[in-house]
């Protein structure tokens, strides 16, 4: 036992020893730390270095990540709602590849995508889906083991589940010369995304009103604004109710004119100037125009889902005329009002305002477009003496102001009264029409000011265009 005490005590002994002799050592290298400094600065040096430059390649990586999961995620929105607004077409999965591949380039960013896109459809809830994944190679990040990201992003639409007529009013006056490629365009892109391929259980239709110094009701006429008796009638004595009308013009001679009747039709008055009254309760005026301000070629459409109809009957308008920016609002008016629905065949007749299908209210939208002042009045059909510069010569005018108010006046109060009957009132307000009264009309006539477009250029005009027949097609996406 004694020999074991005196074992231990030896251990302990050596243990307290041997730590006094580490501590004096540890205190004696301490002292030299400081007349070390540049080796110690610049391992700590190096050490800083190697943690910044993890870091900023971290962050480069990561923002990399963030811009093509940014890009992917706007190419497959696009690619949904190509897909919604074809959902019963053979080619709807065609339709959005295509769209994803205009909106996302290949190799993005060094991108690789993983073909191909996910895409689902639920016909219940008339759903699109459409979902892609992409790998990054990284740049800085593999030194740390990690040589690529996978992202993916998703975009959903859902079809429109209701009945939509859209009545679009096209401005085709002579200042549009230099557009009209660029209206065509947005026209017809308006068309492709409002008329949906599948048409049943609800119908999306589009009627088309160009309009110049008049409006060309065609074949409609005689119902419009009534049958013309042959032979001549003359300015004070008879009502223009013939096929040719005599009348003093306006020049300082006040020579004597005779004009054909033409199957445009311009304002109707009384009391039922600013209502969309049916026709044969009060009809619209007949138009007595010249060879310098004429009827204008192209006839109003209406409401259709015959995507081919609609666009050869754009592809064919030109510009020519003055600008009788009232009449285009009534007939944009007039082709989804019920009242006028006696006149169009059973496929293009309008429901009645507010009337529900399966559980859905119809939407009726008037899409007025306009490229400035509105300067051509009538009286008794024929261009009145009053109305604005650029509306035709003296001699093509009568002898006569007109006595419904201007132009302007009388467009304001159709759109306040059709906003009244539940039409829902986009506006296009370009180039020149920005400014002044144009302007005012523009900003007043639309539901809203987010029904408000003031497009300066070709581009901006299309996108307009496209922008409304979105929100038309009541699309949503959902992320």
């Amino acid at each position: 036992m004694r020999k074991f005490s005196e074992c231990a005590q030896r251990a302990v002994t050596y243990v307290a020893g041997s730590s006094a002799e580490c501590c004096a050592q540890f205190r004696r290298n301490w002292s030299h730390f400081p007349r070390n400094d540049r080796g110690n600065v610049a391992i700590i040096i190096g050490f800083s270095a190697i943690a910044l430059v993890g870091s900023v390649g971290v962050a480069v990586d990561t923002s990399v990540a963030y811009n093509v999961k940014a890009q992917l995620g706007t190419a497959v929105d696009a690619a949904a709602l190509a897909g919604a607004r074809a959902f019963a077409s053979p080619n709807r999965d065609a339709d959005i590849q295509n769209f994803f591949n205009a909106n996302f380039q290949d190799g993005y960013m060094g991108s690789v995508l993983q073909q191909p896109l996910e895409i689902a459809t639920d016909p219940e809830a008339r759903t699109v889906t459409v979902t892609a994944r992409a790998t990054i190679p990284t740049f800085f990040m593999r030194v740390l083991g990690t040589d690529s990201t996978d992202i993916a992003a998703t975009g959903q639409a859902t079809l429109s589940s209701r009945d939509v007529e859209v009545s679009l009013v096209l401005d085709v006056t002579g200042s549009m010369k230099d557009d009209m490629e660029d209206l065509r365009a947005a026209a017809n892109g308006l068309v492709d995304i409002v008329v949906q391929d599948q048409q049943e259980p609800f119908y999306s239709k589009v009627a088309l009103v160009p309009y110049s110094a008049a409006v060309n009701v065609g074949s409609y006429a005689d119902q419009v604004r009534g049958s013309l008796t042959a032979g001549v009638c003359e300015y004070p004595d008879d009502e223009p109710t013939c096929t040719q009308f005599r009348f003093p013009d306006a020049s300082y001679y006040h020579t004597l004119q005779t004009f054909d009747a033409t199957t445009c039709v311009t304002e109707r008055s009384g009391p039922d100037l600013s209502t969309d009254a049916a026709p044969d309760l009060a009809p619209l005026g007949p138009a007595f125009l010249g060879s310098g301000n004429p009827c204008l070629a192209y006839e109003i459409l209406p409401l259709s889902s015959n995507k081919t109809e609609l666009h050869n009957r754009i592809n064919a308008l030109e510009h020519g005329g003055s600008t009788a920016g009232h009449l285009g609002v009534a007939w944009g008016w007039y082709m989804i009002s019920p009242n006028f629905g006696d006149l169009w065949p059973a496929e293009s007749k309008p429901k009645q305002y507010g009337e529900i299908h399966l559980g859905r209210k119809v939407l009726k939208v008037v899409v007025i477009m306009t490229d400035g002042a509105f300067n051509t009045l009538h009286y008794d059909g024929v261009i009145a003496k009053n109305s604005g510069s650029g509306s035709g010569s003296s001699s093509e005018k009568i002898d006569h102001n007109g006595t419904n108010g201007s132009s302007f006046t009388q467009a304001a109060a159709l759109c306040t009264n059709m906003k009244a009957a539940g039409v829902e009132v986009y506006t296009v307000g370009f180039a020149g029409a920005s400014t002044g009264p144009a302007a005012d009309f523009v900003s007043n006539c639309a539901t809203d000011a987010q029904h408000v477009y003031l497009p300066s250029t070709g581009t901006e005009l299309k996108q307009a265009f496209r922008d409304i027949a979105v929100q038309v097609s009541n699309l949503r996406i959902s992320m």
